[in-house]
């Protein structure tokens, strides 16, 4: 599911307004998948699947008011989410290299040796190389990472040895229920996913050089819905655009949709495959680590590249200071929402989605000039572009 979502997301069905059109890699989020264990504790997993299918018309619905929300997301806004979303994330990969959040040799010597290992050969193929060599630098790094973990002594295969050569899903194997406690809570999951897709697809068009248009926005989460749908069906939590993808597209500046493509294909592969999918799942957490600290890092520099284009007046600086408390307060102490209600705190507690409620809240209620982006639904200066270049194919497009 998460391959044919990233898939559908890069090609783009324009016939059927689906797909972003953008490099955006897709599968499930720590919102759904908190959200979906505490439906399952609650009502089984037939629960899950319904409110999961429930909760992707419910996207599908929302997606024909992007437009109006792609007007409260000028470069103030847009740079703050983005730079959350970098910073929010970055503790991942932190936990990442040191073995793996409540690993017992956390932090050991050889976990942050390799990690830091794989840090170096990304850093240094990135800068000192050019072309392929630049481009592959964190696919380097990693094999290079597993290799030296096979060295160690430390590497497991046995999952990649007992899984089966071949599995292909039964739809509703699990069954279906509908409680409407559940699918409120996923709903609720659902426009946080939405809120941080929209500062995704906005870093993504800003590393791609293209502005994302209303229509292009409102395309991409439909078929997020869309997709979470289809993987309810198949048995799966819901689907939206990874972050992470991010800063591998800033680090290797490789943003063609036809490797999305590819890689969607190569998911598809792991999801029916099971020992590919092994194969990948044993990659060593310091080992990612190592890259994700240059990925997530990169994401945090592409929003300071959008704030870069913003006056620092008293009142711009307050509107980013304000999102970035609100956005990083609950990430480094989330227990401090742990008291509100269940709907309230799937939202307070995500620092992504809080920061970006907050920035857009700011932007609009701070005295002095609001900051919107105009409206943008209007094709013809793209047609007429097109038409000139057809013409005149001595003209770099």
């Amino acid at each position: 599911m998460s391959g044919l979502g990233s898939i559908v997301q890069a090609t783009g069905m324009g016939r059927y307004n689906l797909g972003a059109k953008l490099p955006v890699i897709q599968g499930t989020s720590f919102a759904f998948v908190g959200v979906a264990i505490s439906i399952g504790f609650q009502y089984g997993f037939a629960a899950v699947i319904g409110a999961t299918i429930a909760g992707g018309i419910f996207e599908i619905l929302l997606s024909f008011i992007m437009p109006q929300v792609r007007k409260l997301f000028p470069p103030v806004v847009t740079g703050t989410v983005v730079c959350l979303i970098g910073m929010t994330i970055f503790p991942v990969a932190v936990d990442w290299l040191g073995g793996g959040h409540g690993a017992e040799d956390y932090g050991s010597l050889v976990n942050l040796g390799v990690g830091m290992a794989v840090f170096s050969i990304v850093v240094f193929l990135n800068q000192w190389f050019k072309g392929f060599i630049s481009a592959a630098a964190i696919i380097i790094g990693l094999t290079t990472g597993y290799i030296l973990w096979f060295m160690l002594g430390r590497l497991d295969l046995s999952s990649v040895t007992e899984a089966a050569i071949i599995a292909i899903p039964t739809p509703l194997q699990f069954g279906i229920e509908f409680h409407a406690g559940a699918i409120i809570a996923m709903c609720v999951a659902y426009i946080v996913s939405m809120v941080e897709s929209t500062g995704d697809y906005l870093a993504l068009a800003n590393y791609c050089d293209t502005d994302l248009d209303s229509k292009r926005l409102s395309a991409g989460i439909r078929w997020e819905g869309l997709n979470s749908i289809i993987a309810g069906i198949f048995n799966c939590t819901a689907t939206t655009s990874f972050s992470q993808n991010i800063g591998v597209v800033g680090v290797t500046g490789v943003a063609s949709r036809f490797v999305v493509m590819a890689a969607g294909g190569i998911l598809v592969a792991a999801g029916l495959l099971p020992k590919l999918g092994a194969l990948i799942a044993s990659v060593p957490q310091p080992v990612i680590g190592g890259a994700g600290l240059i990925m997530f890092g990169m994401i945090l520099a592409g929003g300071i590249g959008i704030i870069k284009s913003i006056e620092f007046s008293r009142r711009n600086t307050m509107v980013l200071t304000l999102g970035v408390a609100a956005g990083l307060a609950v990430t480094y102490r989330p227990e401090i929402v742990g008291q509100l209600p269940t709907a309230l705190k799937t939202i307070m507690g995500n620092g992504i989605a809080l920061g970006a409620i907050v920035t857009v809240l700011a932007n609009l209620i701070l005295p002095g000039q609001r900051m919107l982006v105009e409206d943008d639904s209007s094709e013809e200066p793209i047609t007429q572009m097109n038409a000139y270049v057809d013409a005149n194919p001595g003209v770099k497009r």
